[in-house]
This record gives structure tokens, sequence and C-alpha cells, in this order.
């Protein structure tokens, strides 16, 4: 981020995981919001408004919520601190020209799954992934080796482990990615 401060002091990082399929209850921007209230935070720095909000609602709730307790939200794109703008009617335009090129960017990149997958040239399946390799034909194959890997993260998701808290078990029980790597924090930051 270009808006750093050698005075200031990281209290934590907030990041909420979840698909467009599944939607999210937002839990790590609840406990931000939360620890704003609690006097923990007296600057909020995102990379950018889409990653701060899902929608223009949301994003000028959340602003308006912050704005009261007199926490100071800076945007690094766009150049925007809320402390230095009384403008909300340009922070919703950026924010609903944002969500607008998400959408179109989502509807594209599923057309493009669609037509792969129709001309057979989709390399969705080429990847390396846990319990499989490819055979001679290139087709994916049960690995036996590593199908315990695959029975172990199945039975975590159903025990309602989240993508973290799977990782986490991982990386406790020593089990490498498929590229080989331990799962830890370092490489989700890559």
């Amino acid at each position: 981020m270009t808006a750093v401060n050698p005075k200031w002091l990281l209290v934590d990082v907030y990041i909420d995981i979840a698909s467009s399929k599944t939607g999210s209850s937002r839990k790590e921007f609840n406990r931000m919001l939360n620890d704003c209230k609690s006097s923990n935070i007296e600057i909020i720095l995102s990379k950018n408004i889409s990653r701060f909000g899902r929608d223009t609602v949301e994003v000028l709730e959340a602003l308006n919520q912050l704005k009261v307790l007199g926490v100071p939200v800076i945007f690094d794109q766009e150049a925007l601190n809320t402390a230095d703008i009384d403008d909300e009617l340009m922070i919703s335009i950026i924010e609903s020209i944002t969500q607008a090129e998400n959408k179109s960017r989502g509807d594209n990149i599923k057309w493009g799954i669609k037509q792969r997958a129709a001309q057979g040239t989709s390399k969705l399946y080429n990847r390396k992934c846990y319990g499989y390799f490819n055979d001679a034909d290139g087709n994916l194959a049960i690995d036996e080796k590593e199908a315990k890997n695959v029975r172990l993260i199945f039975n975590l998701y159903l025990q309602g482990k989240s993508v973290l808290g799977i990782v986490k078990e991982l990386e406790r029980l020593g089990i490498k990615s498929p590229t080989e790597r331990l799962h830890g924090p370092r490489e989700q930051l890559t």
C-alpha cells in the first residue's frame, strides 16, 4: 500500500473467504467493526473499495458506522481517505462502477469456462490435485497413496471446518500441498 506510515502499528488483518456461490457471513468484517467499536483500531487500510464491501449499500453502511466511531478508512487503489472527504456520492459511484465491473468480469469468466468445456479445451483438470495423477492418456487417475489426503479433507469439511481450518489441520499434520509445499500462512500470502 502506498499509505504507509512508520508510526502506525498493525493491529490485525481481517480476511473473509467465500465464493460467490456460497456467499459469506463476513465474520472477519464484523470482527473488524467490533474492534473499531472497542477502540482497538484507529484507522483501516483497504486495498480497494471492492475488497472492503460486497455492494454499495454494505460499503456505505459500514463507512457511516466508522465515521460515527471516528475511524477513517483509506482505500489505496482509489486514493481515497474517508477522513479527507465528506462525499459519500464519490464512494458510492466508485463502488457502483466496481460492482458492475465485477459482475461483468464474473459473467465473462463463466462464459469462457463453458466455451472451453464445450470445445474440450478446458484446462480445469490439468492441474495437480490431491490424490490424483495424470495417466498416460492425460486423464486424472486415483493415486491410492495420496487418496487418504482427499478423504481427510472431505471428512474435515463434513465436520464443518472452514478452508483455513482445513489448511491449518493439514499443516499441523505435516501434509504437503500438491506442489510439495507445506500449507502455511506464507503460502497463502504469496
